[in-house]
């Protein structure tokens, strides 16, 4: 539903140039647990327009498979393959959402091998991404909604997702945590006391406790420090 918000609460997605939690009175599109969210703290002002679709469990079949496969090969060491599964299970929801790429034939190039080339201009930010495929060439023209997408299911995924984080930051107290990203809180001693009825390895959709630190550095978003590593978003553990 596309509705304005009013808010003391940075709890409600809106996306310009990145997304942001913002404060005040403001536009935005919400999706069923954010609505719900919004109607028992009466932050919804007014609702422009919305859509409404038939609910089902879609997923938990799946999501049963891939999380018994994961711990059965965690149990035997098989890291690969658990990392494969914990991949298999992040990922679905995405490919509702993902965007098509629309390619249009450009020319012909017998004999050459099939690629993909990324041409950079100079003096300019302008890139162009080339297909050579089967004596023909194809130039990435744009992006657009797949044929088969349903973006609602991936908007819920993420917002079920986030209002749950939000709970949890509710739950640790206000004060108790320093830092949250996508699944994951940062929180002092009494916030993970407070957290204790949620955290347990082996549960899914449970809290994992990931380490102790006496080290944290918060230099802005996904980039901080603590004791055992540094974490900058876009640059490999290994760098």
């Amino acid at each position: 539903a596309r509705v304005r918000i009013k808010t003391n609460d940075p709890v409600y997605a809106v996306k310009k140039e990145r997304t942001i939690f913002p404060i005040g009175e403001f536009e935005t599109t919400l999706s069923t647990p954010e609505i719900k969210y919004a109607l028992e703290h009466g932050h919804i002002k007014q609702v422009y327009n919305c859509v409404k679709y038939e609910q089902a469990n879609i997923f938990s079949s799946y999501v049963k498979m891939f999380y018994g496969l994961r711990r059965d090969f965690a149990s035997a060491g098989v890291a690969v393959y658990e990392q494969l599964c914990k991949y298999l299970l992040n990922s679905l929801y995405g490919k509702w959402g993902q965007k098509a790429e629309h390619w249009v034939k450009i020319g012909v190039c017998p004999n050459e091998p099939d690629r993909e080339e990324l041409l950079f201009t100079y003096g300019s930010n302008e890139v162009m991404r080339l297909r050579f495929m089967l004596g023909e060439v194809f130039k990435l023209k744009s992006y657009g909604e797949c044929y088969n997408s349903f973006p609602a299911i991936s908007s819920h995924v993420t917002a079920f997702a986030r209002m749950y984080l939000w709970s949890l930051m509710q739950l640790a107290g206000h004060g108790n945590y320093f830092y949250c990203d996508t699944d994951s809180l940062i929180v002092n001693d009494k916030g993970m006391d407070n957290l204790t009825e949620v955290i347990d390895d082996m549960k899914l959709g449970y809290l994992k406790h990931e380490e102790t630190t006496h080290k944290l550095i918060i230099h802005g978003l996904k980039d901080y420090e603590r004791d055992s590593k540094t974490v900058i978003k876009g640059i490999r553990k290994n760098y």
